[in-house]
């Protein structure tokens, strides 16, 4: 049995193609689930430090699916071969990151019809702004938990650009009836209500008043559906 988080295992289920590539693989624990279990026919892996690829070079032989995979050295996309590659996974980083590895100029690629599965560790609502800005639609969002819990993207661009509002931000496509999302949701709020409470302590009134509506906004979103 390959050990795979329920995390990971999200993003396995909302793979399309069969051609992956996974960016940061760590352990190649997600790449080694992926073609023993037959959802895919060849992945790429990549990491930015040579150790990790290491790693993940011993659990692939440790799975039997070496001959499958290729690992390359690379920063984000740099050093990846754009041609057959189907789905895209960038998973275990912050929104930030994800965001810098889709706005290169070697990530280029993904916009020809690229399957992207994003789990971002931190910062969701910037990655999620930064996609509507840049005509990337979420086609379906999904909470999971894990250590924490966390929010996994399905991604494709489309070209249509939109502004969210900034409640949008947080709460992308999370489905209000799904009982995960809630929790979610519940996490988001308590951090902005702790931000609102150190504006109120330095006597920012204007902006914790500000956060204190932001957060209004998203707890009205996920009540009145």
């Amino acid at each position: 049995m390959i050990p795979l988080s329920t995390r990971l295992l999200c993003c396995a289920s909302l793979i399309q193609g069969d051609v992956i590539c996974d960016i940061g693989t760590d352990h190649a624990y997600l790449p080694a689930y992926l073609l023993a279990s037959g959802k895919a026919s060849h992945i790429v892996a990549t990491d930015v430090k040579q150790g990790p690829l290491n790693a993940a070079a011993v659990t692939l032989k440790k799975y039997h699916v070496a001959e499958n995979a290729t690992l390359i050295l690379s920063d984000g996309f740099d050093k990846v071969p754009p041609s057959r590659i189907t789905d895209v996974v960038i998973a275990g980083m912050g929104g930030e990151t994800i965001r810098d590895i889709l706005s290169a100029k070697s990530a280029a690629f993904v916009k020809k019809g690229v399957n992207l599965v994003l789990q971002p560790m931190t910062k969701a609502e910037i990655l999620r702004g930064w996609l509507a800005e840049n005509g990337f639609e979420i086609r379906r969002e999904t909470a999971v938990k894990d250590t924490h819990i966390y929010t996994v993207l399905q991604v494709q661009y489309t070209g249509n650009v939109q502004t969210l509002s900034e409640a949008e931000t947080y709460y992308g496509k999370l489905k209000p009836g799904d009982v995960m999302a809630k929790y979610y949701i519940a996490g988001v709020t308590e951090r902005l209500d702790t931000r609102a409470a150190g504006l109120e302590a330095s006597h920012r009134e204007e902006d914790a008043q500000a956060v204190r509506r932001l957060i209004a906004e998203i707890n009205q979103h996920f009540t009145a559906c």
